[in-house]
């Protein structure tokens, strides 16, 4: 989209200055860091800017927000504008010297990092971009970010793009228990471009996972199903559990970047590093589970349900599971169920989207 004239989003187009920022605002510590402020003019042709889009930065280098929000790179080709990413105290190359400063993450606040934005556009404005119009942008917390900066500091922008800005996950506006996870799950149906069957085999594993790990014939058969390492699952009852858990960690991260192309965002900032997604992750999670694999009955909604696969049952009742006939059953004859292999072996390819980013191992 932003065609051939237009650099492809990169901190390698990026001039990097630093500002020599204050570490506390609002009280009487002293000191100052150096906070790196990320800057491309290629839109502005050489003229003084008209228009400033300004990343607030959020919690990983800033790299990670040059590099990966398009939709600067598009506006700014589209209306001209300057750009300019500022990163996150505490993040990055913007860490205070803080040894032997008493309470020194006392400075690593929402607070204090809006008091930063507010002065780096203020000293801006006196050396760069005068009384030129600022929109603040911002995703995730950096969103939340964003809309508080608009709402604390009217005075510093006129406006601000708050992406995927969680504001009423916040406790006292008492979001759903489950609303992240109900968010997540929709990804996996026809919503997010996959069979509804996804969905319903995943909601059926995870009970299924959990009565699994509650004996050692079933904790045996989830290692082999799961290509675990010699004794991880552990031995006891809460294995399976435990296992289900760790699949369902990685959906989160998949969900952020699940992008309709490859991308390192989400790898690079929390890790294995710059292994490339593929394009839309959650796609690729449902690759093994799109036919339907279990049998699910009852209020899915309510985490109210009975799951039956191959001859294995198990009842969910929230987060535990109340009933279910594992127990009844040898190795042998769990590995004699063909439909309840699929499944794990469904799931386990969904975790290895994640898991195994690489492709290396097997």
């Amino acid at each position: 989209p932003l065609g051939a004239a237009v650099p492809t989003p990169s901190a390698n187009n990026c001039s990097w200055r630093v500002f020599n920022q204050t570490l506390d605002h609002f009280g009487g510590a002293a000191g100052t860091f150096s906070q790196r402020l990320c800057v491309y003019d290629g839109f502005v042709a050489g003229a003084a800017a008209t228009k400033v889009l300004f990343y607030v930065g959020n919690e990983s280098p800033v790299e990670e927000y040059v590099n990966n929000t398009g939709l600067m790179w598009e506006y700014g080709a589209a209306q001209g504008a300057l750009l300019i990413w500022a990163e996150h105290r505490y993040e990055g190359e913007s860490v205070p010297a803080v040894d032997g400063v008493e309470n020194c993450l006392s400075f690593c606040t929402v607070e204090q990092a809006l008091a930063d934005y507010a002065v780096v556009i203020d000293a801006l404005r006196r050396d760069v971009i005068g009384d030129a119009p600022v929109v603040a942008v911002g995703g995730s917390y950096g969103g939340m970010l964003a809309g508080w900066f608009r709402m604390k500091y009217p005075g510093a922008v006129v406006g601000a793009i708050a992406g995927s800005a969680p504001i009423w996950g916040l406790p006292l506006a008492s979001p759903p228990l489950d609303g992240a996870a109900v968010a997540i799950a929709r990804n996996f149906g026809s919503a997010g471009g996959n069979a509804d069957a996804c969905a319903a085999n995943l909601h059926a594993a995870w009970p299924v996972v959990t009565a699994l790990g509650a004996t050692a014939a079933g904790r045996s058969f989830l290692s082999e199903a799961f290509r675990l390492c010699d004794g991880s699952i552990g031995d006891d009852a809460g294995a399976g559990r435990r296992l289900a858990e760790a699949v369902q960690g990685v959906f989160f991260d998949l969900a952020e970047a699940n992008y309709p192309f490859p991308s390192t965002y989400i790898t690079s900032a929390v890790g294995p590093g710059l292994y490339p997604l593929p394009a839309w992750p959650l796609r690729r999670a449902c690759d093994g589970l799109n036919e339907s694999l279990a049998t699910v009955s009852g209020d899915v909604a309510s985490v109210n349900f009975s799951v039956r696969v191959d001859g294995v049952a198990a009842a969910a009742d929230w987060d535990a599971v109340a009933t279910s006939n594992v127990a009844n059953f040898t190795l042998e004859e769990l590995r004699a169920m063909p439909t309840l292999t699929a499944l794990l072996e469904g799931v386990r390819g969904a975790w290895a989207v994640w898991c195994n980013v690489t492709g290396e191992t097997r």
